[in-house]
Order: structure tokens, then sequence, then C-alpha cells
């Protein structure tokens, strides 16, 4: 039988078809329908049209469970684009899943993992839950999640009962809420959204999460585990965390006799908290946890230090605890690795997903991330280096928003000296020190054999058949700055041509590229990192050989970035700068066309070669 959507996913097909699109959401629907502040019972639809393979991820279905969230219903269908049914799906279809990157979780996950036979295709699944107990907040809405995906229909409706007060929150979304009282006190909220056309994935772009269209919903008084409080604002959700964490700050008497023994003679404050996140990085380890209400409140201080693990919550919460009993003020802090920014005046739990600690000094004010020891002590990282975050003390919960490195902090200085010979090869030296966001990127080879560290300068080296003869890679001090060292040899590094050799003049820092975007740009030009690179290149040339012909000096100056190229020549040698700064932050999307160019006109740049020729050196 034909199905009744079939007409309108034929107009669809032959929209999209002009288009860059994977997928068509024709609906999406969610509704829940809230018996007691602990209870509630949800029902989802959504229909898909695939179009080609790229969207086939649109055909997994997955649903989170636990004990107190049950998947009680499930159906579905394929339809091929002439509306014929290919296959249906029962709830005994589904498989289980309790694979985490948890030490300890009680969530499990129910999946299809269907292959589409063809494009396009249609696919629907229907399910019903039960939730109790967990409703801190109320499921969202947001029924277009990747790029290249158009929605034509979407619905949320939320039913209350009267005596329950919800808070709601929208991004990206210009429709309103509308909230209809019902006969028997109780009260709905829906919102519905319509025609909404596929987010293209533009490069230096907001992350995919700001641009969706989502929306928020809470009960300003919650019921969470048996434990009561309230989202009206962030200072109150930080007095219910603040509860969470009473009396598990208890450290055993032979650690607080090591606390002092380590810290009483300590001159200031700093060294005493440097000292003490060492310590924790000693005698700990990270082990993710997610247990019941574990996922809200932390383990007891004693059980940390019993096992000698614990998650962001746990480990963060014994660093309170050691940092208090030594006199030294610190507020547990919640903050997210994926949301930059949280909604001011709309307070939730799942804007948050992590754990840090803020320490207060009377000259500076700490972060410490107590889950990765093998941080510097202080250094703020990529994952939430200039995020917001709810800083939490008795008085409640309190915005704040992390700092974040100046663009010249994340800087880089090579210095490279290349031996260059007649027949083309050359002995190259490479020192490099790179500081804070750049070398958060490298430190991983800290951590790597000989070998790897090897695999992996060959990779940012740009050198033919080159041969790394020495590597050493260290962390210069207790600072974010790591300095690698290199000897490197490379046969036909120049190119040989008749009494002539083209000289590349940079090993390094080949990689500057930019995509276009193939449409008119719609997003802000985007720079989340800002850093600086310099490069100073001493280069060698053979003997008998003079410097024919060089590249022209560059110096380039926008708002979102500067870049200088010089070469001189001294005494039998080459000499040669470039420097590129990268300004963080967002620009107007009618300045990417000049972005774009400045990428390109750097590739060029670090691509350019010096002719050398046998005779006397040009001056």
């Amino acid at each position: 039988m034909i199905r009744p959507y079939v007409t309108l996913l034929l107009t669809l097909l032959a929209v999209a078809s002009a288009k860059a699109q994977h997928a068509i959401i024709i609906e999406h629907l969610t509704e829940v329908t809230v018996s007691s502040d602990t209870r509630a019972v949800t029902h989802h639809r959504e229909t898909v049209t695939i179009l080609d393979e790229q969207g086939a991820d649109k055909a997994l279905f997955l649903c989170r469970c636990s004990k107190q969230e049950r998947l009680t219903s499930f159906r579905g269908e394929a339809v091929d684009d002439q509306g014929h049914r290919l296959r249906k799906f029962r709830q005994s279809d589904l498989q289980r899943t309790e694979y985490s990157n948890y030490l300890a979780i009680d969530d499990y996950q129910q999946y299809l993992d269907y292959t589409p036979p063809s494009y396009p295709i249609t696919i629907t699944y229907e399910w019903s839950m039960e939730l109790h107990n967990t409703l801190i907040e109320y499921p969202p809405f947001c029924p277009q999640d990747d790029y290249e995906v158009s929605l034509r229909h979407a619905v949320y409706r939320l039913t209350v009962p009267a005596d329950i007060t919800v808070g709601h929150a929208l991004q990206n979304i210009s429709a309103e809420a509308l909230t209809i009282a019902d006969k028997d006190g109780s009260r709905s909220i829906s919102l519905e959204l319509s025609n909404l056309p596929a987010l293209h994935n533009e490069p230096y772009a907001r992350p995919l999460r700001e641009r969706l269209p989502q929306a928020y919903f809470a009960p300003r008084l919650f019921t969470y585990y048996d434990t009561k409080g309230s989202l009206a604002s962030w200072n109150d959700y930080g007095r219910w965390e603040y509860s969470l964490l009473q009396g598990r700050d208890i450290l055993p008497e032979t650690l607080c006799t090591k606390l002092h023994q380590l810290t009483d003679t300590l001159p200031t404050a700093r060294r005493k908290v440097e000292t003490l996140y060492h310590y924790l990085g000693q005698h700990t380890r990270y082990v993710a946890i997610l247990l019941g209400i574990g996922g809200q409140q932390p383990a007891p201080a004693t059980d940390v230090v019993r096992s000698g693990f614990g998650d962001c919550k746990g480990l963060s919460n014994l660093m309170r605890a050691m940092l208090r009993e030594v006199g030294i003020s610190s507020r547990y802090t919640v903050i997210s690795t994926r949301n930059r920014r949280l909604l001011p005046h709309f307070a939730s739990a799942g804007q948050t997903n992590h754990v840090i600690l803020q320490v207060p000094l009377p000259a500076d004010t700490l972060w410490l991330e107590c889950t990765n020891p093998q941080l510097p002590f202080g250094y703020i990282h990529e994952d939430i280096a200039g995020h917001d975050a709810i800083a939490i003390d008795e008085a409640g919960g309190h915005l704040v928003t992390l700092p974040v490195y100046a663009d010249t902090l994340n800087r880089q200085l090579s210095r490279i000296s290349i031996t260059v010979k007649p027949e083309g090869n050359a002995d190259i030296n490479i020192r490099q020190v790179s500081e804070n966001r750049q070398y958060e990127a490298l430190a991983p080879m800290l951590r790597m054999e000989p070998k790897e560290q090897q695999r992996t300068l060959s990779q940012l080296v740009r050198a033919p058949q080159a041969n790394i003869s020495r590597i050493n890679v260290r962390q210069t001090d207790a600072t974010a700055r790591l300095t690698l060292e290199a000897d490197i040899s490379s046969q036909g590094y120049a190119t040989r041509a008749g009494q002539r050799l083209f000289l590349p003049l940079c090993p390094i820092h080949q990689g500057y590229n930019i995509s276009s975007t193939g449409h008119k740009r719609t997003e802000p030009l985007c720079i989340d990192m800002g850093y600086q690179d310099e490069d100073r290149i001493d280069i060698a040339l053979p003997e008998g050989y003079s410097l024919e012909a060089r590249p022209k000096n560059i110096s380039i100056e926008k708002p979102f970035g500067s870049f200088l190229f010089q070469t001189k020549v001294a005494e039998g040698r080459l000499k040669v700068r470039y420097r590129v700064l990268l300004r963080a932050g967002n620009y107007p999307a009618t300045d990417y066309a000049d972005f774009e160019a400045f990428i390109k006109a750097i590739s060029r740049a670090y691509a350019q070669r010096a002719v050398c020729v046998s005779g006397q050196l040009t001056k």
C-alpha cells in the first residue's frame, strides 16, 4: 500500500536533490506526561528520509535506559521511495549493551543497528518510556541534531500537574512555547517547528551544538533520588549541590597528619596548593563512576583515599577536603566540557558534565583539574578554558567564567638550522618551544616511546626521505611549556635542475589550508583559539653556491590576524623569519573570504623556495 506521505516525500526529494542534504526529518514528536515530581511517561515518534549513505546513521535507534528509565514499547518500519514496506521492526529486534567508558554505571542501552539496503529510504521509529525518581529535568527538544539534515515538522508537548511549575529556555528558536490550562488543572506546554533548512558544516564556524535549535525544560522544584532542590536560579541549584557535599569531606587522621607534614613549613598558600595537587595525582587515579545519585554526588573522601580512585566529583571533593585541612578554602565547581556558555537565567543539571576546583588566593585564582595529574599545576586545558561554570559554596551557586590564555601566550617558537649540501641533501636541526594550548597539542609526545615520537615528528616535518637521528622531548619546567629538539637528515631536500638548487625555506608548518564553503557563508567567522607561531631559520648554502633568487618579503595585517615573512643574506647564509598571529574571536561572515585569502597567502609563503646557483653570493 502507498503510504499517505509518499507525495510529500517525492516533493521533498526533488528539493533536496539540488542541495547537499543527507536526510530529511519528516516528523519528530516528543510527548512528556508528568504525573508527579517523581514520575513521568514519554512518547516519541520520528520519521526520517535518508537520502544517501552519508545519512545512514539516522537509521540507528538508540535508547538509554536504567532502573529508573525503562523502555516500555517500541515499533518501527522501513519504507522505500515508492511507499512499499521493506521491513517492520518490533521490540524483540532490539539489542542491549551495557558497554560504557564508566567503571561503574547502572545505565544500559537498547539499540537497533539497521543498515538500509538502498536509498532513499524512509524509517519510522515509535517508542515510549517510563521515568521515575530522576526528574531533575525533563527530556529536551532537539529535533535537528546534525549537519546537512533538514526538518519538515517537529512537535514537543509537556503536560504537568497544577502543582508543578516548569521553567524553559529556547536556543536558536524563534517560535514561542505555548501554555494551555486543561480542565483538570494540569497544564500543557507545547512547541512546534516547521520547515527548517539544513545546517551546513562551514569551516571556522561555531560548534554545531551552539547552532542547533534546542529547548530545555525543568521543574522549578524537583525530587531527585529522594533529595529535594530548586532550579529557580543557579544560586538555588548550587545550594542543592552543596547539600550533597555535606559529611563527605572527612579525612582519615593519618592523612591529616601527612598533609601537615607536607605543607606546614611551606612559605605561601600557593606552594601548599601545588604540593597537595601533586600529592593527589601521585596517590589517586581517575575512574568514571555513575551509579544512582552518584551521577551528581561525590563519593566520600574517606572512600576515595581508601580505594585510591575516584571520578571528577570524588577527586575534586577530596582535594577540597585536603585544602581545608591546611587552612585553604576552595569551591567545588561544576562545568561543561561541551558547552562554552551556560544559560544565565535557566538553571539545569544537564548543562554541565564535569567538576573542577576553584581555589581563590589573594594574588590569583587557581583552577584545578583533579582528574589528570599529567597536566601542569594550575593549567586551564582546552576543554574548560573560557567556559562558564558554577562555583559552589555554602551561599549557593555563582556563575563564573574561566579565563583563557592570551593569543600571544599560545605560542610556538622554532629555531631551525639547515645545512644544504651540493647534491641537495640537508642536515636539519630543530629546537622548538611550545607553550599553553600549543603545549597541550604536543604533550602526548612526552609519554610516547622513542619510535612513536619519531613517527609523530615525521608527520610534523616535511622533508623528503627524512631520517631522525636524535629526538628529545621534555617538559621544560612545571609550567605548560614543552621543548622539542631533533636532528634530521634529508635526502633530496633541495631539488637540482642543472647548476641550480631549488631550496625549500621551511620544513615545518606546511599544513596551513582552508576549505571554501561552496555556498554563501551564513555563519560568523569563529576563531576558537588564538596563537602565535614564530620560525627563525638559518640556512647554510652549499659550498660554491650563491643565492640567485629569493621570495619577496610579506607583511599582512588583518583584524583576525597578522603575518610576517622576511629573508636576508648574511655571510653565506640565508636568514628566514616567519611569524603568524591568529586572533581568537568572532568576526562577520563577510570577513570569511578575506580570511580564506589570508590563510592561503600563509600557505603559499611556507611553500616558497629560494634558488641558488654556483657562483658569487648575491648581496
